[in-house]
């Protein structure tokens, strides 16, 4: 359809900026302030109905509470003599982020996080005043002389809502799918509720690109990439990014958790994480979830030799009660004693295992690593601490109930995920027969555990007993690790 020259009596349009699947951009001129402004015209659909147009200019006007520096404000809005809603914009100058990841592919760990630190700020201020952008994404990232500029928030919001007053769910008529697949949250995929936790699932899977030059799905289907968004977990971003430092790939995969209640709990705290990356400091005890574990006191040096730590090799801290082993919500696995069938995938070969012994509760060396168990209202715990640098910490994981202090425990450590960061495998014996595999992955900040229940009968079958946890869906490595040495301990008494 034809544009007119003049829009709403003081807006001349210049040229055309670029089309989407929402509408067409067009760079124009405030007559009276000479200003350089962009009219975003909405396809024909969105003006079928004068309650529709309604709603849109209704949106518009929330959005243009939304100023701050690094978000593309909104001036105007109205419709056309046809009846086609128009919005108008700041004209922001500089290069989309998806012009400059075609240009360079990939950008420097550095850049990358300056510029989701940047996007960050614009979603903050928008999250504030209840404005969910809904469809961040490279082309609507500009780079320019402020920085990065966020483009088109709320107008994905503005579009669902035209797409429910004409009964399409999640396309238009013209059959445009609201929201991008490559960049779409799991909740977005599936139809479930929005909120800004969406957001910085859409900015992981930009900083992902940024690092990797690829974004984790990629897919000539679109449909094929909203199932992946939804269900799979993402490639280890060190496959494709092996100058990614750890605390970096934390984050990253934090921001691409499948449950919202597991990314940063605001656009703010995913930029305190990212700034510490910056600075290359150990990540505060603030993992997702509601499992936190304070952090240990820092304990005299003679006490605790070599605490300091230049990284912290387990992100993260786990509420001692949830690895609590609870029959109600656990899975039982049945295995019978057989030689292990050829062809069966066992773990990477470990570094060598430290023993421990929880009745004197020593501390064992390891490189640069130390392990203690020591006892913490009513749980053994193992804490770890890795030497080397000025800064201090220590991670604890939850072994399980006291009652395995009788137990002889070894420590291996195994980049079992392939993401260029070693899982810890903890391995307790007791002379019951019983075992416990306890699995901690810094991926995904959680714990994992499987318990062996022999029966005194060497011909009966013997019983798996899995933790919640090694239920879900980002457990699946973790817990095919945990089975396979299930099966070699099973085979071996």
């Amino acid at each position: 359809m034809e544009v007119p020259q003049i829009v709403a009596g003081r807006f001349r349009i210049e040229n055309e900026i670029g089309r989407g699947g929402m509408g067409t951009v067009y760079g124009a001129t405030h007559i009276e302030l000479e200003r350089l402004v962009a009219i975003k015209i909405l396809k024909p659909e969105f003006s079928a109905q004068k309650e529709l147009a309604d709603r849109i200019l209704r949106e518009a006007r929330t959005m243009a509470k939304l100023r701050h520096p690094r978000a593309a404000m909104v001036f105007d809005a109205g419709r056309l003599e046809d009846g086609r809603p128009f919005i108008v914009m700041e004209y922001v100058q500089g290069r989309t982020l998806a012009d400059t990841l075609a240009r360079e592919h990939r950008l420097s760990p550095e850049r990358a996080v300056r510029i989701a630190i940047e996007i960050c700020e614009a979603l903050a201020e928008a999250h504030a005043l209840g404005i969910v952008h809904r469809d961040l994404k490279p082309s609507n990232i500009m780079l320019g002389a402020r920085g990065a500029v966020v483009l088109d928030f709320g107008v994905a919001k503005m579009i669902q809502t035209a797409t429910e007053a004409t009964h399409t769910h999640a396309t238009t008529e013209s059959g445009v799918i609201v929201g991008t697949p490559r960049y779409m949250s799991p909740e977005q995929c599936t139809g479930l509720p929005i909120g800004p936790a969406s957001d910085l699932y859409s900015l992981g899977v930009v900083l992902y690109e940024m690092l990797a030059g690829r974004p984790p799905f990629v897919d000539p289907l679109p449909s094929a990439i909203l199932v992946k968004q939804a269900t799979a977990p993402p490639p280890p971003l060190p496959r494709f990014c092996p100058a990614a430092p750890p605390e970096l790939v934390r984050v990253v995969h934090a921001l691409l958790a499948k449950s919202a209640s597991d990314r940063p709990r605001s656009a703010n705290e995913a930029k305190r994480m990212l700034e510490r990356c910056l600075r290359r400091e150990p990540a505060e005890e603030t993992p997702p979830l509601a499992a936190t574990i304070a952090s240990l006191n820092a304990r005299p040096a003679a006490a605790r030799l070599g605490v300091l730590i230049s990284l912290v090799l387990l992100f993260g801290a786990l509420l001692v009660g949830a690895m609590n082993f609870r029959t109600a919500n656990s899975e039982a696995t049945t295995l019978r004693h057989e030689p292990e069938q050829p062809g069966s995938t066992a773990l990477p070969t470990p570094l060598p295992a430290a023993t421990l012994s929880p009745s004197k509760l020593q501390t064992t060396a390891r490189r640069s690593v130390s392990f203690d168990i020591s006892e913490q209202r009513g749980r053994l715990v193992l804490t770890i601490a890795r030497k080397g640098t000025r800064f201090a910490s220590t991670k604890r994981i939850d072994l399980g109930s006291a009652d395995w202090r009788d137990a002889r425990w070894t420590v291996e450590l195994s980049d079992i995920d392939g993401d260029g960061e070693d899982e810890v495998l903890c391995l307790g014996v007791r002379r019951t027969r019983q075992r416990r595999l306890v699995l901690y992955a810094p991926r995904t900040d959680r714990s994992y555990s499987v318990e062996i229940r022999s029966p005194h009968n060497r011909n009966s079958a013997q019983r798996l007993i899995w933790s919640a946890s090694a239920a879900a869906r980002e457990a699946a490595p973790f817990r095919a690790a945990l089975h396979e040495r299930a099966r070699t301990l099973v085979a071996q008494f």
